[in-house]
């Protein structure tokens, strides 16, 4: 069975579109249907139905999948012990982080790691979700930190806290939007790009209590949004502990707990590489470090 021809049959089933797993795979979508195309006649059977609105798999290909998914994992598995002979090897793990991770737990993380491979490469690098998401489907890194649902099909992911969101707003106008919440509608919100794990959260927010936002500011880093509410910019979702921090250290912003929510927050890797040993040393110190 050829191996590409299983990687590409993967990827259309996951993301149940030509173009978008033509993208994963750094390939053109004529290529990909072509792979696809070879593989349901050496199979003898159809594995999708084409439709206006993408692919999805036929009863064949539904069975056929989970098969895929163990020759690929342990083509992974060879391919990981191959690398394992060469005299001069030396390990790498990467690992995506977003900014919700407790600095804390990252340090402890980071110890318990070095703790069982003491020669291990460790890049620790940061994104949001949905860049964390990217990176590991296009398998330029280990694994990472995801914020919220996870529900691409390719991926394992495991449950690690929920994270609790709170609004903010400056200071002199906690008062006014604790009494009239429809004075929400003529404030600016500072939220993050489309890329991080809180944009749908904040949308959703927005329906839920019948927001239409006059003025949105974008911006990704988590303390200049801070900084902006205190400044009297606009209001914010944030991290619960960033917001109760900053309100300790006497910043000029109040915390409007009625509108406190939570995220789930997981780790997230190929299943294809379920067997990966670094993937097992990385969620091996992740069940250490938070406990699960």
């Amino acid at each position: 069975m050829d191996h590409n021809q299983l990687k590409t049959f993967a990827a259309v089933a996951y993301t149940g579109n030509l173009t978008q797993a033509a993208e994963r795979l750094h390939l053109s979508q004529p290529a990909v249907s072509a792979q696809i195309k070879s593989l349901e006649q050496k199979l003898d059977t159809a594995l999708f139905t084409r439709t206006s609105s993408g692919m999805t798999l036929t009863p064949a290909g539904q069975v056929f999948l989970p098969e895929a998914e163990a020759l690929l994992q342990h083509h992974h598995r060879l391919d990981c012990f191959a690398k394992t002979l060469s005299a001069h090897r030396i390990t790498h793990a990467e690992i995506g982080l977003i900014h919700p991770v407790d600095p804390d737990k990252t340090t402890r993380l980071t110890r318990a790691v070095l703790q069982r491979e003491p020669d291990i490469l460790l890049h620790i690098q940061y994104g949001m979700s949905g860049e964390i998401e990217e990176r590991i489907l296009s398998k330029q890194i280990h694994g990472g930190f995801f914020l919220g649902p996870v529900t691409q099909r390719s991926l394992n992911s495991i449950w690690l806290e929920d994270i609790h969101y709170t609004l903010i707003c400056p200071a002199s106008e906690a008062e006014t939007l604790s009494r009239d919440g429809s004075a929400l509608n003529r404030c600016a919100w500072i939220e993050m790009s489309g890329v991080s794990g809180s944009r749908k959260n904040m949308q959703q927010f927005w329906r839920r209590h019948k927001i239409k936002p006059k003025h949105q500011i974008i911006c990704d880093y988590p303390q200049t949004i801070i900084d902006l509410v205190c400044a009297g910019t606009g209001v914010a979702i944030v991290p619960a502990s960033k917001a109760e921090a900053a309100a300790a250290a006497g910043k000029p912003l109040a915390v409007l707990d009625e509108y406190r929510q939570t995220l789930p927050m997981h780790f997230v890797y190929l299943n294809e590489h379920e067997n990966d040993p670094v993937v097992q040393l990385l969620t091996g110190c992740l069940n250490e470090v938070w406990n699960l």
